[in-house]
């Protein structure tokens, strides 16, 4: 009995024990799930923000450029509504050049004085604005205003803020495919405004387009066309884009505002900057043989002017290939290791076109081309990603940018002057040009494979310091 009595509370208690425990280990259970599903869905949430504000980025740098560029698919209607002549309209382009290259440092500089925000609002609704009195069709003695307040809008308020805007909003995981995107989804948005406008054009025009009047309303509607779409993605960036570079610059660094010129001094002492300003004036030069694909095709190899419209016009659709393709394995492989490899398989290419002779199998040629564009959108995709590895402050990621851009898009004043330099010596031996355009082009695209691949090597070593360094330290304050 006193046996029975004794094991009898002890069997009802530890029952009732049994019993809580579960019951406590369930609750804990769903609370952490609860937490779990909670933190997934502010993630999930924030990535979906972060997408959203990314599109509205492709397509603002997706819309601005081709109305100012309006040249590209209606030059011949812009000659004959502005009663102009070819060299007329060629200086205006090359004012517009030098404005481009004189800006990318003050780009980058209102890009961190600004947020980028404002900054990019402010320069649709201005070249928006400037739009709306070139669809006026004024005297054309007024056109050098339209551009030097398009040049002001499109660069100096407007490059360094996207391409700091796309930077901070990706993730160091992410910065190859968000740089892809903005690539490779600017050219989708050009490609299909580009679409609209020409059957807007068409529309008005119809199939006599000798009308002068219905000519004008045409270039008149399609100008009205990328001025609305300019206006409408303004109000929404306005309201949608994030403007919290300065909290998180705040947050990442906590470092006080310096000058300018301390700013360029410090940046201009990191190495990274140096290689990534080769590799990304190699990039461009590498996509500069773009514009000789038509010239290489009618003349080295006698395709018809539809033929070689038709492989170019397949070289851009490339680029949303290349640019999002390109991106993804940047992220999986390595940014400059992909970078690199891009650009000595364009070189490659570049070599192989200017090697064979007329004649060749055509259809190889064609392959060949397409591959050569494929590889150099990869390029363009990529190239900006590299940014983040140079460790440039954020406060100063905008001049950052500006310095890169400065150096890295010299190829648009120096290329013209190499390429009128080859064509002249050459004279009518234009094959021979094209030949020897494509082989330097090379050249200087293997320069930049090495660049891009050095740069990887300096930023091994710099982990593997760091690594080092960071056991010291634990091992220090562990005894």
């Amino acid at each position: 009995m006193p046996t029975t009595s004794i094991s009898t509370p002890s069997s009802a208690r530890f029952p009732s024990k049994s019993r809580r425990r579960p019951t406590s280990f369930s609750n804990a259970r769903t609370v952490s799930f609860t937490i779990a599903k909670g933190q997934s869905h502010m993630y999930k949430s924030g990535q979906s923000k972060k997408i959203f504000q990314l599109v509205l980025l492709i397509l603002a740098g997706g819309s601005i450029y081709p109305l100012v560029y309006l040249r590209q698919n209606f030059e011949a209607t812009i000659l004959q509504v502005f009663d102009m002549s070819n060299a007329e309209l060629a200086n205006l382009y090359s004012m517009l050049g030098i404005i481009f290259v004189v800006g990318y440092l003050p780009s980058g500089w209102l890009a961190d004085k600004f947020p980028t925000k404002y900054m990019i609002t402010f320069s649709l609704v201005l070249t928006a604005v400037a739009g709306l009195f070139y669809a006026r069709i004024p005297d054309k003695s007024m056109l050098v205003y339209i551009f030097l307040v398009w040049g002001f809008a499109s660069v100096f308020t407007f490059w360094s803020a996207l391409l700091k805007a796309v930077n901070l909003l990706a993730e160091k995981n992410e910065e190859g495919r968000f740089f892809g995107a903005l690539d490779g989804g600017r050219g989708v948005v050009e490609a299909a405004l580009a679409t609209v406008a020409v059957a807007i054009f068409a529309a008005f025009v119809g199939d006599g387009g000798s009308n002068l009047a219905d000519t004008k309303a045409g270039f008149q509607a399609v100008v009205y066309m990328y001025c609305a779409v300019l206006i409408v993605l303004a109000l929404v960036l306005f309201f949608v884009l994030s403007s919290d570079e300065t909290a998180k610059d705040e947050v990442t660094h906590g470092e006080p505002a310096e000058s300018t010129f301390a700013a360029v001094r410090r940046i201009l002492k990191i190495r990274e900057v140096w290689v990534l300003m080769l590799a990304l004036f190699c990039g461009y030069t590498l996509f500069w043989a773009y514009y000789y694909f038509s010239g290489y095709l009618t003349t080295n190899h006698a395709v018809t002017p539809v033929a070689a419209g038709v492989v170019t016009v397949v070289v851009m659709w490339m680029r949303p290939i290349g640019g999002f393709g390109g991106g993804y394995l940047a992220d999986k492989l390595g940014k400059s290791r992909v970078l690199s490899a891009a650009m000595l398989v364009s070189a490659i290419g570049l070599i192989a076109l200017a090697l064979m002779p007329g004649g060749f199998a055509i259809g190889l040629v064609y392959a060949l081309v397409v591959l050569v564009g494929l590889f150099v959108y990869v390029i363009r995709g990529v190239y900006w990603s590299l940014l983040e590895d140079c460790r440039v402050p954020v406060a100063a990621t905008g001049i950052a940018i500006g310095l890169i851009s400065l150096v890295g898009y010299l190829p648009d004043i120096v290329l013209p002057q190499i390429s009128a330099a080859i064509y002249t010596a050459y004279g009518d031996d234009v094959a021979g040009a094209n030949n020897l355009y494509f082989l330097i082009t090379a050249g200087i695209g293997l320069v930049g494979a090495v660049a891009a691949g050095y740069f990887a090597v300096l930023v091994k070593k710099r982990k593997v310091a760091e690594a080092e360094q960071s056991a010291v330290s634990a091992t220090l304050v562990g005894s």
